[in-house]
């Protein structure tokens, strides 16, 4: 069996594999090696140990599809045009990926991908785009069908062959959706199991937590759960992979820790709720924080809306389900080691660059607040970031790095071009010298199809962190935050109606608009003058 991939056009120099390791929701403090001293996720945490960790990673926007799409293109959503879930990525967009598979790279996908909608709300959707004047948008004219390969009410009816080529993937194989209840080719395969689909779920749970619908033990066995599938179909393409000359990409993603938090067996009681110490910042009073924080912990313990919605947890509620993912974040750290074995036992480890990340965070108690939607701290907006592999050494860096880093960083581990367009920043200049820098600040951007704070139009928040502050703004409002994180790292101070910090405000404002100006999509080009 092949040990080592090669380059043709190399004459024969080895170009590494390279396996990224995703998973949904995952904050960067709740892994062993980002500090969280009751989770045991010893093989995320070997990889960490022997790689360039980026402990400054944050996401390009705080919700799945759009930053998805922005770890895929390095485009910030205004540019990809996927500003919110519900907006399918344009398949025709550069991707690393597509770059990687023009460049001899076999590409392959197991598990979550959610570059496409996945079916759910499309009535609500359908409403709120009608009702709202201000922002009518235009449909992509394409022939029928061109956004459905990810809707889980087709993989349900049918076996749904991806086509070749899917944004760069030539192989993909889909665990839609979350948890137990995963739809996609994962389905097919347990129904092969001779399980029965119709058994998932909070109705059908083993044990359930009173207190809140998202926390139960499912009825499914903890070989089939979509965790351990992503992790042994992942180790079985490596393998047919690893025996070809052409190097591989896969990505290995997760569709845990995302709630609902249901790991199965054991995993559920790994953890005893009565460990977990409550977050420094849950009792916030948000006493200068927007009405809309304001009224979630006016209303604590209450979920109100849809089960996606964010809302103020008892000390319980986030105790009882902080137990329940760390048992589904240590579920995810077993397949990451049945993950390394197929490398290691195909003998193509040494040449293989692993890379872990998450497509954005959860609140999970922070300033007393769970999910996310309209909230940028630190839980949101901070992502586990890891490269570990040949010529990479071992060592963390403070530098400020974005979810829009990583695509560039991988074509440039793999001799590959960039391509325009691309806002990220390649980090090997950080694997030489962690103490270097690539930005001074990181910007972030969040749109919603509906008017989440009621200023009267769909919410737009745009933020940008400094090595000093965060500000964040809010279209339509006079309203934002400014944190001083000199003096208040917690950010349990907003000040940005404080007199006191108007030389700070100005300069981040400043910092803000330069940001905004950096990420503007500048791809078309001129064909004559006028």
């Amino acid at each position: 069996m092949s040990t080592g991939n090669t380059n043709a056009g190399s004459e024969g120099a080895r170009r590494p594999n390279i396996v990224l390791i995703m998973a949904d929701q995952l904050r960067a403090d709740h892994l062993g090696f980002g500090g969280n001293a009751v989770v045991r996720t010893p093989h995320l945490d070997a990889i960490a140990a022997r790689g360039a960790r980026f402990d400054r990673a944050h996401v390009a926007n705080p919700v799945c599809m759009p930053n998805r799409a922005s770890l895929l293109t390095s485009r910030v959503p205004s540019a990809h045009g996927t500003r919110f879930n519900g907006i399918p990525l344009d398949p025709d967009a550069n991707t690393f990926v597509r770059a990687l598979r023009g460049d001899g790279y076999r590409t392959m996908l197991v598990g979550k991908a959610h570059f496409q909608n996945i079916g759910n709300n499309r009535e609500f959707a359908a409403r709120i785009t009608a009702d709202d004047p201000v922002s009518p948008g235009v449909d992509r004219r394409r022939e029928p069908g061109w956004d459905r390969w990810e809707d889980i009410d087709l993989h349900r009816e049918q076996w749904v062959d991806i086509p070749p080529d899917f944004y760069g993937f030539d192989r993909v194989e889909l665990a839609i959706d979350h948890a137990d209840y995963a739809g996609g080719h994962y389905e097919h395969w347990l129904r092969e199991r001779g399980f029965d689909p119709a058994r998932r779920g909070v109705e059908h749970a083993k044990q359930a937590y009173a207190g809140w619908d998202q926390v139960y033990q499912p009825d499914m066995p903890e070989d089939c759960y979509p965790t351990a599938w992503v992790g042994s179909r992942s180790a079985e393409m490596i393998s047919e992979a690893a025996a070809d000359d052409a190097p591989f990409f896969i990505q290995c993603s997760f569709p845990d820790p995302h709630h609902p938090f249901s790991p199965p067996g054991r995993y559920y009681d790994m953890y005893d709720p009565a460990d977990i110490p409550l977050p420094a910042t849950f009792h916030d009073t948000h006493e200068h924080s927007w009405k809309r924080l304001r009224n979630l912990v006016a209303h604590r313990g209450e979920q109100r809306g849809s089960v996606m919605a964010p809302f103020a947890p008892t000390a319980e509620q986030f105790r009882e389900a902080a137990a329940r993912e760390y048992g589904a974040i240590s579920f995810i750290d077993e397949a990451v080691g049945v993950i390394v074995r197929s490398l290691e036992d195909a003998g193509v480890l040494e040449n293989t660059v692993i890379v872990v990340t998450s497509d954005h965070g959860d609140m999970f108690g922070d300033h007393g607040l769970m999910l996310k939607l309209g909230m940028h701290y630190e839980g949101c907006v901070r992502v586990p970031m890891v490269f570990a592999g040949p010529g990479i050494a071992a060592g963390a860096s403070g530098s400020l790095v974005s979810s829009l880093d990583l695509g560039p960083t991988v074509l440039e581990l793999a001799g590959t071009p960039l391509f325009q367009g691309m806002q990220g920043t390649p980090l090997t200049t950080l694997f030489a010298d962690p103490r270097a820098t690539v930005r001074d600040a990181v910007y972030i951007e969040e749109d919603q199809m509906f008017d989440v704070f009621r200023v009267g139009r769909p919410m737009q928040m745009r933020t940008a962190i400094s090595d000093d502050a965060r500000i964040t703004v809010l279209h339509g409002s006079d309203d934002g935050e400014l944190y001083d994180h000199a003096e208040d790292p917690d950010e349990m101070h907003n000040r940005w109606h404080d007199p006191g910090y108007a030389g700070l405000k100005t300069r981040m404002l400043q910092t803000l608009m330069q940001a905004q100006l950096d990420h503007t999509d500048a791809t078309l080009r001129p064909t004559a003058m006028a």
